[in-house]
């Protein structure tokens, strides 16, 4: 552990089920106050309520696939033609601009990254000048910590930036892992949520939900919504629905593999319609393979109404 991130965990680690402050930590536990205690695994805190959680401690701690599984990074050469020789379905043409930004602004800032997943060299490289942790619910891809996102432990506003990206479908009850997010984020800090709209059903059985505009929008009402972004649009969607059709049409595993291949040749070149379908409005964000939002949190309570009455911004 890093002086810096073992000096801020010192000073904003909470218990996940109880909110009690740190007192200590050893080489294999973490002792809060309150005299509960959290296993460490090569380092890091495995901060897990098994009476509330879906995950459970001794399941991490035995490296059991949850929401990923590191033997499917592995490279083969099944997946190395599926991710670098065939073309991909969508894309996310902005992503490094929006988070280049992000980084811009956040310099010496502290930054929560929520379901890191195998992207924690990427985000601790792209956040280089800020106090970066990264987290999970596993520890395929060793992340600073692993907590599940319902009870994030640390102290109220612990962070200048929260990140969740493609994180909340995976979350058995969104609108509290929301509801955290704000929680640990300082007052006039940021937070970047990306979702997905139209995506299969992925990572069984932890796959719950899919967001609407509106329904994204209605989980952060202590915030001011900055700034809207289709990540990957329209033409994605479609894309990525007829490939999965194709596949999905066999059982046999050859037959699906074949599948795969020709429905990347057949329609990878969809993405790039999207291109042309930047501004947000309701034509772009009718039916977009997923879309994020950066809320700045102002801590002013908003009336359900008021959070509907967004949707306006749909129509310019």
């Amino acid at each position: 552990m890093i002086d810096s991130k073992q000096l801020f965990f010192t000073n904003h680690l909470t218990d996940p089920a109880t909110q009690a402050p740190l007192k200590t930590i050893d080489q294999e536990t973490l002792i809060f106050e309150n005299g509960t205690s959290y296993p460490l695994r090569q380092g890091i805190p495995v901060l897990i309520d098994d009476v509330e959680s879906i995950f459970k401690t001794n399941d991490i701690l035995k490296n059991k696939p949850t929401t990923q599984d590191a033997q499917y990074r592995k490279k083969s050469f099944r997946t190395v033609v599926r991710q670098k020789l065939l073309p991909s379905l969508s894309q996310d043409f902005n992503m490094e601009n929006r988070y280049t930004t992000l980084a811009e602004a956040h310099s010496g800032c502290k930054v929560l990254v929520i379901g890191a997943g195998d992207k924690i060299t990427w985000y601790n490289e792209i956040f280089k000048d800020a106090l970066v942790i990264t987290t999970d619910v596993h520890l395929q891809f060793n992340p600073d910590l692993v907590v599940d996102a319902h009870q994030i432990p640390f102290k109220d506003s612990s962070f200048d930036l929260v990140i969740a990206g493609q994180v909340l479908e995976h979350t058995f009850k969104p609108w509290v892992v929301a509801q955290e997010i704000e929680r640990v984020c300082k007052t006039d800090g940021t937070m970047l949520i990306e979702v997905p709209f139209n995506f299969p059903y992925h990572g069984a059985p932890y796959d719950f939900f899919r967001f609407t505009f509106t329904g994204l929008r209605s989980l952060f009402p202590k915030s001011e919504l900055i700034a809207t972004e289709v990540a990957e649009g329209n033409a994605s969607a479609v894309a990525t629905y007829n490939s999965q059709f194709l596949i999905d049409a066999f059982s046999h595993r050859f037959l699906r593999s074949t599948m795969l291949f020709v429905s990347r040749i057949l329609f990878g070149w969809m993405k790039y319609l999207d291109k042309n379908s930047k501004k947000v409005n309701l034509r772009t964000i009718s039916i977009p393979k997923g879309f994020s939002m950066t809320f700045k949190k102002d801590n002013k309570q908003r009336s359900n109404s008021a959070l509907l009455e967004e949707y306006k911004l749909l129509h310019k």
